[in-house]
Parts: structure tokens; C-alpha cells; sequence
């Protein structure tokens, strides 16, 4: 199938959903509410979430608005699958497992606190047809031993199987990392499915976000955790656009100010190069970074991959706001500390 014909349909529908998103008036007047009540009902009343945010009785939940706006974020996923075949379904379908990865992770802290995996149903995001496992087999589970027993068979046990006999001070972060690993890797296996130039598309994209999310895990590992070379490298994301294995060996091995150099001489150096706080805009700085990247990619966009990746990303990010700015009028920042915590950029923000 040719590119015309496979992303007519769907960029006019995308597009059609992106121009519901929030714009900059919504994102002052989300700031302004005079605390998170009137922020949800202002949600309720005034965006495209509202249909979600109907069943909420309680105006100042924020975890149930957070769930509920990812669901939001899914049944996107869901709209845009319908348009695909093939290795594009499939690509997608590999993008929704990050949202399975995250309530896998759910359930194995959930277990390591001794806590009935059942009685946090209502926080699980995906709809039950999607999971790759039996989710009923899996809630009965009582111990992680015999969670990752109930996971055989997918492709989740070997990459928690291998970690099961670690100490339990490190067998959640293992395992989380392991997870993430995998992600990231079904998504540049499903990507050699797609016609050569999405693939061109596709791969820069994942390959900027691993740097990014490399940058991130390494520079932490060394300055807060202290962590062997060997340990950081083994939990680095292996495709990246600007740095190979051995860039990432030589940065695993670095100090902090020799990781902070290499850094400054690429197109990432604005992680180092500032005078504000490294530790605490971190994050924000390589969210931001992305969204602005997407957000030009969409604009520009063609008859090609690039706008149905470009709106799943930047409505992920538009979700991350809201729920920076309810936690930011729970607990009292002003308007300008509340802008700096922001990954979109609004007008008068620090940044």
C-alpha cells in the first residue's frame, strides 16, 4: 500500500483530534483555579476529556483524574489502530506496551508491600483485551515468584525470571529496568515492518528518546547512586541515534564532570549548559525537548508516520501537564513555580 493511501484517512482524522487539544488559555486558566475542585470541574466542563472525567465523583482525586486521562490517551491508541494493517498495527500495538509494562510494575510493588494484586483493579489502564497475559491468572498471583510463574509463555517472563533471586532491596528496580528494556526493544523490532522511510521516521525518533533517556540513567547512577560502570552500562537502552555502545561505555565509565563534557558536545548540551538547577529540571528539560521536537515534526508533517506518533506524543505530554498543575495547586506553588514545572512552554514560564 502506498503512503498516500495508508495516511490520508488518518492524518485528517489526527489532525481533526489534535485541534481539540488545550491551548495556551486553557493551560492559564487550569493555573489560576483557586485550588484543584474548581481545576477538575473546569476539566469536566471545558475539554476533550470530559467523557472520561464524567465519572468522577471526587473533585479533588487527582490520582483517579490521572488514570482516567491515560485512559483517554488509550482509547487515542485505539482510534488510530483502526486505520492500520499489518506492520503498522503492530507497531502501535507495541507503543500500548508501555501502558501493560506499567501495570506489571503496578502489581509487582503492589507484591512486594503484601498486597492483594485484586484490590487495585480499578488502577489498571489498559482494557482487559489487550493484555498479552491471562490478567485473572495473573491477579491470584501472592508472591513475585509465582507472578512470574502465571507470566510464562509471554514475552515478560525471561527478562523477570532472571532477576528473581536477587536481594529484595534491588528486585523492583531490576526488574522495572529489565521492563523498560524491553519496550524499547519490541519497538525497534517492529519497526524493521514498516516501509523504509517511516522506518527512517520511526528510528530517529526512538533513537533521540534513548539518548535522552541514557543521558538521564547515567548521569543519576553516578551521582546519586553510585554505581559500578558494569551495572550501568548493562541497564542502558542499546539504540540511540547519537551515541553507540562504545560512546555509552565511555560515558559509563566517566566522572560526573567528564559525562557533563561529552554531553556539551552534542546536540543535548542543553541538559548541562544552563545555570539553573541540573538535578530538578532535568526531567522536565528532556520532556520538553521532545514536545517541541513533536511538535514541529507535526506541523511539518507529510503523508508518512510522523503525525500519528508526533499526536500520541504530544497528548501524553499535554497529560503530564494537567497533572502538574493539579499537584502544583495542591500544594501551593505560585504561577510562576507552577510554569516551571511545566513541559509546554507558557508565556512569562522561567524557561
Amino acid at each position: 500500500m502506498s503512503n498516500e493511501r495508508r495516511f490520508a484517512a488518518i492524518n485528517t482524522k489526527i489532525r481533526v483530534l489534535r485541534s481539540k487539544s488545550l491551548d495556551r488559555k486553557d493551560y492559564i486558566n487550569l493555573i489560576e483555579k483557586k485550588n484543584v475542585k474548581e481545576q477538575i470541574a473546569y476539566l469536566k466542563e471545558n475539554t476533550i476529556y470530559k467523557e472520561e472525567l464524567s465519572k468522577i465523583e471526587e473533585l479533588d482525586n487527582i490520582q483517579q483524574v490521572e488514570i482516567e486521562l491515560e485512559r483517554h490517551l488509550i482509547n487515542q491508541f485505539e482510534k488510530i489502530i483502526r486505520y492500520f494493517t499489518d506492520g503498522y498495527r503492530k507497531l502501535f500495538r507495541a507503543l500500548m506496551l508501555r501502558y501493560e509494562i506499567e501495570d506489571l510494575k503496578l502489581y509487582l510493588r503492589a507484591l512486594e508491600r503484601k498486597e492483594d494484586l485484586n484490590k487495585i483493579e480499578g488502577l489498571s489502564l489498559l482494557k482487559e483485551k489487550y493484555y498479552s497475559f491471562n490478567l485473572k491468572k495473573l491477579k491470584s498471583s501472592h508472591s513475585i515468584e509465582e507472578f512470574i510463574e502465571n507470566l510464562k509463555g509471554t514475552i515478560y517472563y525471561d527478562a523477570l525470571n532472571t532477576y528473581k533471586e536477587e536481594e529484595h532491596a534491588k528486585i523492583i528496580f531490576y526488574m522495572e529496568m529489565n521492563l523498560d528494556r524491553l519496550y524499547f526493544n519490541s519497538l525497534k523490532s517492529e519497526s524493521k515492518n514498516l516501509k523504509k522511510e517511516d522506518r527512517i521516521i520511526f528510528e530517529k525518533i526512538l533513537g533521540i528518546n534513548e539518548d535522552l533517556l541514557n543521558i538521564e540513567w547515567i548521569y543519576r547512577g553516578i551521582k546519586f547512586y553510585n554505581l559500578l560502570p558494569e551495572e550501568l552500562i548493562n541497564f542502558t537502552l542499546p539504540h540511540g541515534y547519537e551515541f553507540n555502545y562504545k560512546k555509552l561505555k565511555k560515558m559509563c565509565y566517566s566522572t560526573e564532570e567528564e559525562l557533563k563534557e561529552i554531553v556539551l558536545e552534542t546536540e543535548y548540551d542543553f541538559l548541562f549548559d544552563t545555570e539553573k538547577d541540573v538535578d530538578l529540571y532535568m526531567e522536565r528539560r528532556i520532556q520538553r525537548y521532545l514536545y517541541y521536537r513533536f511538535l514541529n515534526a507535526f506541523k511539518k508533517a507529510k503523508l508518512d508516520i510522523t503525525l500519528s506518533i508526533a499526536y500520541i506524543h504530544l497528548l501524553e505530554y499535554e497529560i503530564r501537564d494537567i497533572i502538574s498543575m493539579l499537584e502544583a495547586k495542591k500544594y501551593g506553588l505560585t504561577l510562576q513555580e507552577t510554569k516551571n514545572y511545566l513541559v509546554r512552554k507558557v508565556e512569562g514560564s522561567d524557561e
